[in-house]
């Protein structure tokens, strides 16, 4: 009878174990790995789908908890885990930072597909949700199975860590379901830090120790670019004619310059601000330090402003002396606003008699994703899709910008130096089909292969400098551009010039310095 009994539980076991819910829990286990932004990993998809079982035997309504919560965040976060990977500083950063505007073009760029992948991770959460566990049964060798292998898993990367040198921690499972909310919690830890750092700043004069003021311009403009990637722009090597003024212009043009990051705020800030122990001093940044030099200082921005100082660049932007922002940044935004519009506030700061010199920033919108709304659905020459096109088109928007900016500064009578660069560059995204587009990403040369061109009144001729440069230098360009010399900036070499510079480093998303020449490849 005993007997009988026990091979009949035994075979209602193994019934379970080879039942189509355990291949469902298996696949649920792979696409939650793949939807959060983590590299597949057997171990932990055997071992989450081993939880799965454990709990369904023992706490069925923890079970069904689990699945309903990680099912609707994988599904969610799908689209972005394929486009920026796990959480980091950069993406809940630009979450911050977004208005509803930016919000609604992002989410309108990715792929479709994307979008049903993410449909079909809830579709198999709900699934697993319709079955019909049986009452909790006696503990067996499954569960004991399950439950070692579940704890050995666990305990795999901290383990690692130790053998390595780093601190054992629980904390560091490598189970990307653990992964996901350790990375997201420090990530918001450090982003919260970073602005309530800046916030504090804002209130703190700046340090800047003045030891010259030389300037040989009466008026300075920097024009800061959005998401344009130098290899798009036919003045800089792009295939494609779509620069027709700057590839005609004289100035002198930077073929080897890149950016200090590839997200607007975090570029900006370390492009922009003195930085110290990698942090950038929001006090001192290039509008204090004019100011403190004695120029007066505008600038003109066509981007979105959440608040006054909650972003990197609000908080730059509004030490200057005359402050416009086409957009609020609130629910008010939209996306009628054009580049353009900005040169009808030029006038007033190029007002006679000049007094002291002038520094004016142009902050543009540019390329920025969803180019076809930048563009409004424009396009000059077709490239694999609309959004490509009308990429390669808003960098003519921008080149026409430029034109126009010239062209004022040359009828104002005053002499003038003007630069251009962009904040950071795009990688290609579904590289080469129908539905190609381009955005955010930290793992490319191109995401930091920026342009930068120096025009001025007294130019007569077009000169290319070959020379590697970084934006981790542009403080030290703008002192040597203005005349303003201070203590605090040190140059490393002559900016203007073919001087050689030391190795170039990027910060990525997670705020690691890395080696730009290592970077892999994203060539159109």
């Amino acid at each position: 009878m005993n007997l009988t009994l026990i091979k009949s539980t035994a075979l209602t076991r193994c019934r379970e174990l080879l039942s189509p819910y355990i291949g469902l829990y298996l696949l649920l286990s792979l696409l939650i790995n793949l939807a959060l932004g983590y590299p597949i990993s057997l171990l932990y998809t055997l071992a989450f789908t081993a939880l799965l079982i454990l709990l369904g035997n023992c706490a069925i309504g923890l079970q069904k908890g689990l699945i309903m919560v990680c099912a609707l965040v994988a599904g969610c976060y799908y689209p972005f885990g394929q486009l920026y990977g796990p959480p980091n500083f950069n993406t809940l950063l630009a979450l911050h930072s977004t208005n509803p505007e930016e919000a609604s073009e992002m989410i309108g760029i990715f792929p479709p597909r994307d979008y049903l992948m993410g449909l079909a991770i809830i579709s198999c959460g709900l699934l697993a949700l319709r079955r019909k566990l049986p009452p909790p049964k006696s503990w067996s060798h499954i569960e004991s199975a399950c439950l070692a292998f579940v704890v050995v898993a666990w305990l795999t990367q901290p383990t690692l860590n130790k053998l390595a040198g780093w601190p054992f921690s629980l904390v560091d499972a490598g189970y990307p379901v653990a992964r996901f909310v350790r990375d997201t919690v420090e990530s918001k830890l450090t982003v919260d830090s970073e602005l309530a750092r800046m916030k504090n700043l804002t209130s703190v004069p700046d340090d800047w120790q003045i030891t010259a003021v030389k300037p040989t311009r009466q008026i300075y403009v920097i024009v800061i670019g959005e998401s344009a990637r130098r290899d798009a722009l036919g003045a800089f090597g792009g295939r494609w004619d779509n620069t027709p003024f700057a590839s005609q212009t004289v100035g002198t043009f930077f073929t080897h310059y890149t950016s200090a990051a590839s997200s607007t705020q975090k570029s900006l800030g370390l492009t922009l601000n003195l930085v110290e122990n990698g942090q950038p001093l929001y006090q001192d940044s290039i509008i204090t330090l004019a100011n403190r030099a004695g120029f007066e200082t505008w600038w003109l921005s066509n981007q979105g402003q959440i608040g006054k100082y909650d972003t990197a660049i609000s908080s730059i932007a509004h030490r200057a002396m005359h402050v416009h922002f086409l957009k609020n940044g609130d629910f008010e935004a939209d996306k009628q606003t054009r580049d353009d519009d900005l040169l009808t506030l030029l006038p007033e700061a190029l007002k006679q008699p000049v007094d002291a010199p002038r520094l004016v920033i142009f902050h543009l919108m540019g390329s920025h994703p969803k180019a076809c709304d930048r563009t409004g659905g424009q396009y000059a020459t077709f490239v694999h899709s609309a959004e490509t096109s009308c990429y390669l088109y808003s960098v003519t928007q921008t080149d026409h910008f430029l034109q126009q900016l010239r062209q004022q500064l040359q009828n104002s009578g005053l002499s003038y130096s003007m630069i251009y660069f962009s904040d950071h560059g795009l990688a290609l995204k579904a590289k080469g089909g129908k539905n190609e587009y381009l955005m955010h990403d930290d793992k490319y040369q191109q995401n930091f292969q920026v342009p930068m061109m120096i025009l001025s009144s007294l130019d007569s001729r077009h000169q290319v400098i070959n020379a590697a440069r970084s934006a981790n230098d542009f403080l030290a360009l703008f002192s040597q551009w203005t005349g303003i010399n201070s203590k605090q900036i040190v140059p490393r070499y002559r900016f203007i010039s073919s001087q050689k510079a030391p190795p170039i480093y990027v910060t990525n998303f997670a705020l690691k310095r890395v080696n730009y020449a290592r970077l892999a490849q994203d060539k159109f």
